[in-house]
C-alpha cells in the first residue's frame, strides 16, 4: 500500500484485492456509513475479482481527512479493444457482468476532491486513457461532481449521458402506510389476490440467511431457470457468463454477515416464489426473482405478491430503501418505485492521443451495442431460435 499526501487530504493506494483484507472493517463500515452499495463491500469486490478479474489490475483508493475515511473507491484497469486499437480504461470493480447501480462511497462534501485525486492517480501513474464512472445512481451526487471535475484543465469530459433508468423503492414506517400509498386499484388487487392465494394454498413465509443461504442458492437457481426455460429463454445465469459460480461464491463469503437473503413463499414442501436480495444497513439490493409458473398462480399475480411480501418483511426489519436495479418496468412503478436516470460519465486525459482513443472506443461501443445487443441478441437470434447462448464477452466489456 502506498500513501500520497496533499495539502488537506491523504490518498492511500491499494494495489491488489488482497490488500482489502487489511482494511476490511474500516472499509465496510465507511461504505455503510456513506449509504453506498453492497457492491462496494470487501466480500462483493473479492468475489467479483475471483471470477472476472483476469486480465485486469486493481486500483483501490482510500481518501482520508486526518484519520477519517472520506472516500473508498475500488477501480479495475484493463485494455478494451475498439477494433484494432487498444484503450486503457479504468472502471469501478463490478461495473460489468453483474448489473449494479452505483452510489460511490464518498462522504458528502468531498465528491470533487476525492474524484480529482482518483483521476490524478488513474489518468496519471496508472497510465489510463479514460475513466468510466458508470452506471451511477441518478440519486448520487457523484455524477454532477464528476462533470465538474471533468471540466478541469488537466482532464476532458468525453461523455455524460444516461443509458436508461433505474428504480428505487422508499418505505414509510409501517407496511400499512406502504399499502396506503399505492393506488386504490393496486391496493385492492393486492388484498384480493393475497386472500385467494391463502384460500387455495397453505402459505408459509420464510427468510433464509446465514449458513442456510449457501445451500438454498441451488434451490433458487433451479426455480429461476425453470421459470425462464418455460419461456424459451436462459434467464440471468444463462445469459451472463460465470454468473452462477460468482453468486455461489458471493453467498458463501457473505453467509457469516447475513447480508445475503432469500425471501420465500411456500406451500408445504413446494416453493412458490423466491426473491434474492442483499442487505446493508437500512438498504436492500433486490437482485433476482424466481417463481412457480403454474398458470393458476400467475392469475393471482404471484410475482407482485412475492415482491410486496418481501417489502413487508423489510419494513418490519427496519429497512427503508430498496434498490430495484436498472431497466424500465411499469409494474415496479405501480408498486411504488421512483424512477431515476442512470448516469454515465467518462473522463479522459487531456492528451490528444488519449482523447482520440477514448472517442473511438465510445463510438465502437455504441456500434457493438446497436448491432449485437439490440439487433442480434434481442431480435434476430430469437426469431432464428438461436436464443440461449451467453452474452458476448466483448459486448459486456465495452458496456458503459
Amino acid at each position: 500500500m502506498l500513501a500520497v499526501a496533499t495539502p488537506n487530504l491523504c490518498v492511500e493506494r491499494l494495489g491488489s484485492v488482497a490488500d482489502l483484507d487489511a482494511v476490511r472493517d474500516e472499509w465496510d463500515a465507511f461504505v455503510e456509513e456513506a449509504r453506498s452499495d453492497i457492491y462496494f463491500t470487501v466480500d462483493w469486490l473479492q468475489a467479483w475479482w475471483a471470477y472476472y478479474g483476469r486480465g485486469r489490475s486493481f486500483e483501490g483508493i482510500i481518501v482520508r481527512e486526518d484519520d477519517r475515511v472520506v472516500a473508498a473507491l475500488p477501480f479495475c484497469v484493463q485494455r478494451v479493444w475498439a477494433g484494432p486499437v487498444a484503450v486503457r480504461v479504468a472502471r469501478f470493480v463490478g461495473a460489468d457482468s453483474t448489473l449494479p447501480v452505483f452510489t460511490p462511497a464518498i462522504a458528502e462534501g468531498f465528491e470533487e476532491q476525492a474524484l480529482g485525486m482518483a483521476l490524478d492517480r488513474l489518468l496519471g501513474d496508472a497510465g489510463c486513457d479514460a475513466v468510466s464512472l458508470a452506471p451511477l445512481s441518478g440519486e448520487s451526487r457523484v455524477g454532477d461532481a464528476a462533470e465538474r471535475v471533468g471540466g478541469a484543465d488537466r482532464f476532458r469530459l468525453a461523455r455524460s449521458d444516461s443509458p436508461g433508468p433505474h428504480t428505487v423503492f422508499r418505505f414509510p414506517d409501517s407496511f400499512d402506510e406502504y399499502l396506503g400509498g399505492l393506488s386504490k386499484s393496486q391496493r385492492q388487487n393486492h388484498q384480493r389476490f393475497s386472500r385467494q392465494l391463502h384460500k387455495k394454498h397453505e402459505v408459509a413465509y420464510r427468510t433464509v440467511s446465514g449458513d442456510e443461504a449457501i445451500g438454498y442458492f441451488e434451490r433458487f437457481v433451479e426455480l429461476h431457470g425453470a421459470h425462464w426455460r418455460a419461456q424459451g429463454k436462459s434467464g440471468h445465469f444463462g445469459d451472463w457468463p460465470g454468473s452462477e459460480e460468482f453468486n455461489r461464491e458471493l453467498i458463501g463469503r457473505m453467509a457469516a454477515t447475513g447480508r445475503a437473503r432469500f425471501y420465500e413463499i411456500a406451500d408445504g414442501e413446494r416453493v412458490l416464489s423466491i426473491e434474492y436480495s442483499f442487505v446493508l444497513g437500512e438498504r436492500c439490493f433486490w437482485r433476482l426473482p424466481a417463481r412457480d409458473l403454474d398458470p393458476e398462480l400467475q392469475k393471482l399475480r404471484l410475482g407482485r405478491l412475492s415482491l410486496v411480501e418481501m417489502f413487508r418483511v423489510l419494513i418490519e426489519d427496519g429497512h427503508t430503501v430498496v434498490e430495484g436495479g436498472p431497466g424500465q418496468y411499469e409494474y415496479k412503478l405501480r408498486l411504488g418505485a421512483d424512477e431515476h436516470p442512470l448516469r454515465r460519465v467518462v473522463i479522459t486525459r487531456s492528451s490528444v492521443l488519449s482523447r482520440w482513443r477514448t472517442a473511438l472506443l465510445l463510438r465502437w461501443a455504441d456500434l457493438v451495442h446497436f448491432a449485437y445487443y439490440r439487433g442480434w441478441f434481442l431480435k434476430v437470434a430469437p426469431r432464428l431460435r438461436l436464443s440461449g447462448r451467453p452474452l458476448w464477452g466483448h459486448w459486456i466489456r465495452t458496456r458503459g
